[in-house]
């Protein structure tokens, strides 16, 4: 390989690291993982060479649209061409290394790339266009810290009410379920779970409603 500027690879080390741990249901999901790896390769290229300039451009955009929700069915094969091809023209570490681990995803997790691009789904939880964010109500304390976070105003609450996320609103950012000091809000399939759709005071919905089976606002939601 003839480097064409002294950029190297040791910014993605950490992904490197953490593409080890991807998997099905471990946390790690290997299309974001593909996708920051790409991101963090624009991030640090000179763009003096083409398929670092370009080609690195191409990566970001198909996996930025999978994570989304947009992928195509073509996509796969769109991106194993590009990493096939950036492999053998690439003039510095940076993008070399970049296709190389982006190819390694998904040959090893090729059942993950496909379910986010036929099935919007993300078995991690993680990508935002293939999961979706709920609130247990009968868990939420009313705290309100969850309203304040959301970047998208998607979630109605108050002073003493259960809080609730207005689906056509939520973005699936997650940074409501770092801040649930209550453990109220977790991520689902694309299938929503059963739930109120309006706020309601604290402890009056399903198990804390009290008696064995709930309270009275127990409904389809």
């Amino acid at each position: 390989m003839e480097r064409i500027c002294s950029v190297t690879d040791e910014a993605l080390k950490d992904l490197i690291e953490l593409a080890k741990k991807a998997g099905s249901d471990t946390g790690v999901c290997p299309v974001e993982t593909a996708f920051l790896i790409a991101e963090e390769s624009i991030k640090m290229s000179c763009g003096k060479g083409v398929m670092c300039r370009d080609g690195l451009r191409q990566f970001y955009l198909i996996l930025e649209d999978i994570t989304n929700g947009r992928g195509k069915n073509e996509d796969i094969e769109l991106l194993l061409e590009l990493c096939s091809i950036i492999k053998e023209c690439a003039d510095c570490d940076l993008s070399y290394t970049c296709a190389s681990e982006i190819e390694k995803l998904i040959n090893d997790h090729m059942e993950d790339f496909e379910l986010h691009i036929k099935r919007k789904s993300c078995k991690n939880l993680i990508c935002p266009g293939c999961h979706t964010v709920h609130i247990d109500a009968s868990k939420c304390t009313g705290s309100g810290e969850c309203i304040k976070v959301c970047p998208a105003d998607a979630i109605k609450g108050g002073a003493g009410l259960f809080s609730v996320i207005v689906q056509s609103k939520c973005t699936a950012c997650n940074k409501c379920i770092e801040v649930c000091g209550a453990g109220a809000i977790k991520g689902a399939g694309a299938v929503k779970p059963q739930g109120p759709t309006e706020p309601a005071a604290v402890g009056s919905w399903g198990a804390g409603a009290g008696g064995e089976g709930g309270g009275r606002r127990r409904r389809r939601g």
